[in-house]
């Protein structure tokens, strides 16, 4: 049997492979000019610019905008000391400077069943609010919600560091006017008589009037706590801080915006811009949003009244110094206070656009 032969195949030519030459590399110019290539001007300058970025918490999501700590801290350090200096001066004045002007009341047997003394002679009650509890609620709420939304909702760093640091601003000041005030003029508190606990003089004429500390047999601590009712460090704190949030929240959702009121324009474009925000109804919930941090207020300055520790126009006075404290720190931070197209705008912010303007 015989074996089958293998025919050759015929061998097919391969096209020969072309290699195009590479570019030169930067670094061969470099030796080529003479010049000692710089390694290190390949890397960059911060290591972690080469990382991946990290994955935002869902939780704390973080700032988008965020400066470093030290320019943060650069850029405010002068207003966070003031703010503490307000405070200790505030705390000392209350604690260790006894009132400046003498105190003179009547003192004559039933004193109590007449008109000054019904006023003045209330049972001693324990406080509602104590003072502590109104300065963290006056200021921890606030900063809560204002923080809240600066870092879950808008993530801006400028909006959250205008929010508090305007919110220290109304509460420092009025908190160190108000000690000033108290100090210094002050009044009796409606429960003054009962703390007073005075000696009641001989029923003959000619005894004259005597000095409060010699008259009264009560505790030297709280005969001077009871000479400064006026005015009320309760609402003064509480219209500050809460009164800057409702502020804050009209900014935000535009509850008392311009819209509803047309104006006198000398172009058709205006008229148009006030009709159209006319147009924009404000929603009731946003009314009862506005209205909350108010009533907040309200409920910590009337309590000073409930519990007899202030007289109405101590809480009426304190109130109004804390508005307008609340008032003038928030044109302090944000670029207007009522008008809806700038007062959500943070000062900082507006000097950034404006120094790029330039």
């Amino acid at each position: 049997m015989s074996t089958p032969s293998i025919i050759p195949q015929p061998s097919i030519p391969f096209p020969p492979i072309v290699t195009r030459p590479s570019p030169p590399s930067p670094l061969v110019h470099l030796q080529l000019d003479g010049i000692a290539p710089d390694l290190e001007a390949a890397r960059p300058s911060n290591p972690k610019a080469i990382l991946p970025p990290r994955r935002r918490h869902p939780l704390l999501p973080g700032f988008t905008n965020s400066p470093p700590f030290t320019t943060f801290l650069r850029n405010n350090w002068s207003d966070i000391l003031t703010q503490l200096l307000c405070l200790a001066a505030a705390e000392l004045l209350y604690e260790f400077c006894p009132p400046i002007m003498p105190r003179y009341f009547p003192l004559y047997p039933g004193v109590e069943t007449s008109g000054w003394g019904i006023k003045h002679s209330k049972p001693y009650l324990s406080e509602y609010i104590s003072t502590l509890v109104s300065a963290i609620v006056s200021f921890a709420v606030p900063a809560a919600c204002m923080g809240a939304v600066a870092l879950w909702g808008t993530r801006r760093f400028e909006e959250g560091n205008a929010a508090l640091i305007g919110l220290g601003y109304a509460l420092a000041t009025s908190t160190l006017f108000n000690s000033f005030i108290k100090v210094f003029i002050g009044s009796l508190r409606p429960h003054f008589l009962s703390i007073c606990a005075p000696i009641n003089p001989p029923p003959f004429p000619g005894a004259g009037p005597q000095h409060m500390y010699q008259v009264c047999t009560g505790s030297t601590k709280k005969i001077k706590e009871a000479q400064m009712s006026f005015p009320s460090g309760h609402a003064s704190a509480a219209f500050a801080g809460f009164g800057f949030l409702a502020l804050w929240v009209n900014a935000k959702w535009k509850v008392l915006s311009d819209g509803g009121h047309f104006r006198d324009h000398h172009d058709d474009q205006g008229a148009q811009e006030t009709r159209g925000a006319r147009s924009q109804r404000v929603h009731h919930w946003k009314l009862v949003l506005f209205v909350t941090p108010l009533c907040v207020a309200f409920l910590i300055a009337g309590s000073k009244v409930r519990d007899e520790w202030h007289h109405p126009s101590d809480v009426v006075f304190g109130a109004l110094v804390g508005i307008v404290f609340a008032h003038w720190a928030y044109k302090m931070v944000y670029r207007s206070v009522y008008d809806w197209r700038t007062n959500h705008i943070p000062m900082a912010e507006a000097r950034e656009e404006q120094d790029k303007m330039e």
